[in-house]
């Protein structure tokens, strides 16, 4: 009996336990979450950012100078491009400054082009790149150096002559064809030139970006042959399996190392390609691995040259930007318009360029795409020429101001927010942040998006009329600062 009450007792003392820790933890009233603090909704959605150019093309003097040789006019000619770029709310222009192995400056590796004075290596008496840039950054325009990597001359056929070559070419560096003279992309020494060219180029002169084309190896007559085994056997039989395997390299070596001067020298500088639009030709004819560029990360900006209709058909507009989407990867891309087109006589463009309204179309299409950053448009003289009501429909499609996107190659450190945001009579100001230009925006609400409704170097701003505004910093390289404090006037 008394071993029974023994257990007993001890079984109440362990329940009575056994009670208390489940007081001490699960029975007991949980306490009360802490209120999840919700993060308050934007002020002010900006609007997107887009990089909007012209290609002013100097080979042959087709946009500049056109054959006009006075300075004075023909620096007229260059600023009133400059002025309706920046009346249709564009921002970038790319300048050929070396199309055919020659120079808008004093180099050291090539001479002044013929294409500025009429005659090859005649100095034009003034420093054109120098100008073209400074009147370029004068209307807040970014200035793209276009180049040209192997082009030296062309002729009308194999029985017509060559231009007289630059005494500062070595002939053994050349390679001659039926239509053109290049430089022989296999040889290192041109290579290295290229390399040379771009380091001389971005030291001497505050361009934005370096930019080529679509020129690589030269696109031969048919029957024609690249006629490079001698160099192959040279160098490259021992470390490629084909011969177009060794052509693609050394495409490969020139475009890696251009953007690799432009790190080591001046990174801030954009390196950009605006390849053809068909990506298989342009691995297997002009012998360009524009896909190996865009997975390796040589090139910063690709502008594919998308110079097609919109449709449903292998070779148009749409179906062109839907595969260059699935390459681009991290690069930044803009797309090339082909509005010298538009209002030509030529039966192969089609009846979709008797008008402007394919162009609306392009751009409507393009712009459902998230990775597609701006546009480029061929060229600058077609729209002032205005055929078919091109330039028109150019100016409605760019109505709205914008800002220039951030296109560099690592993450954007963002500048300081402007602070001290006043309204003194119709003007906006605030403090300056060194190195800063800025955008003033007009807010439309929660959930819209805001107005851009300027862009200044200067700490202050006339507003255009009553509302509420704000303001951001951006750097040299478009990297722009959160929104300052709302501002209503």
């Amino acid at each position: 009996m008394k071993y029974l009450k023994y257990i007993t007792l001890v079984a109440l003392l362990a329940f009575a336990v056994s009670c208390s820790k489940d007081d001490d933890g699960e029975n007991m009233p949980p306490e009360p979450t802490p209120p999840v603090e919700k993060p308050e909704p934007q002020a002010v959605t900006l609007p997107q950012k887009e990089l909007r150019g012209a290609w002013i093309t100097t080979v042959w003097g087709i946009d500049w100078p056109m054959e006009d040789y006075n300075a004075a006019t023909q620096q007229k000619k260059y600023t009133d491009y400059l002025d309706l770029l920046v009346a249709n709310n564009m921002n970038a222009v790319f300048f050929q400054i070396r199309g055919m192995a020659d120079a808008f400056y004093e180099s050291q590796y090539e001479s002044w082009s013929k294409n500025i004075t009429g005659t090859a290596g005649k100095n034009p008496g003034y420093d054109v790149l120098g100008f073209l840039v400074e009147e370029a950054h004068k209307r807040g325009l970014q200035f793209h150096a276009w180049m040209n990597p192997y082009r030296i001359s062309t002729r009308a056929s194999k029985n017509s002559s060559f231009a007289k070559l630059d005494t500062k070419i070595p002939v053994a560096w050349t390679k001659d064809y039926n239509k053109i003279r290049i430089y022989n992309p296999a040889m290192p020494e041109v290579q290295t030139r290229i390399m040379d060219i771009v380091k001389e180029i971005i030291t001497k002169y505050d361009v934005d970006g370096i930019h080529m084309d679509d020129y690589f190896y030269p696109s031969l007559e048919e029957g024609e042959s690249m006629n490079d085994n001698a160099e192959y056997e040279k160098y490259g039989k021992d470390k490629f399996k084909s011969i177009e395997e060794f052509r693609r390299n050394n495409v490969d070596v020139v475009i890696q190392n251009i953007q690799k001067v432009i790190i080591d020298t001046k990174p801030g500088v954009i390196f950009s390609v605006s390849p053809a639009a068909n990506i298989d030709n342009n691995y297997s004819k002009l012998f360009a691995d524009v896909r190996k560029w865009l997975k390796e990360g040589w090139v910063d900006v690709i502008i594919p040259q998308l110079y097609f209709a919109t449709g449903t058909g292998k070779n148009s507009f749409n179906q062109f930007l839907d595969q260059w989407m699935q390459y681009v990867n991290q690069t930044h891309c803009l797309i090339g318009y082909g509005i010298y087109k538009f209002g030509s006589t030529d039966p192969d463009y089609g009846n979709a360029f008797h008008s402007s309204a394919d162009l609306k179309s392009q751009f409507e299409y393009a712009s459902k795409k998230s990775k597609v950053n701006g546009s480029v448009l061929y060229s600058i003289k077609d729209m002032v020429a205005n055929k078919v009501g091109i330039g028109t429909a150019i100016k409605e499609i760019y109505k709205k101001k914008t800002v220039i996107p951030y296109l560099g190659r690592t993450e954007a450190k963002l500048p300081s927010t402007p602070v001290k945001v006043r309204t003194d009579g119709g003007n906006l100001s605030w403090e300056a942040v060194p190195g800063a230009y800025y955008a003033v925006y007009k807010s439309n609400g929660e959930g819209k998006l805001a107005t851009l409704v300027g862009i200044t170097r200067e700490t202050s701003f006339k507003l255009p009329g009553k509302g509420t505004y704000c303001v951001t910093a951006l750097d040299k390289a478009n990297a722009e600062s959160r929104i300052s404090e709302l501002v209503t006037y």
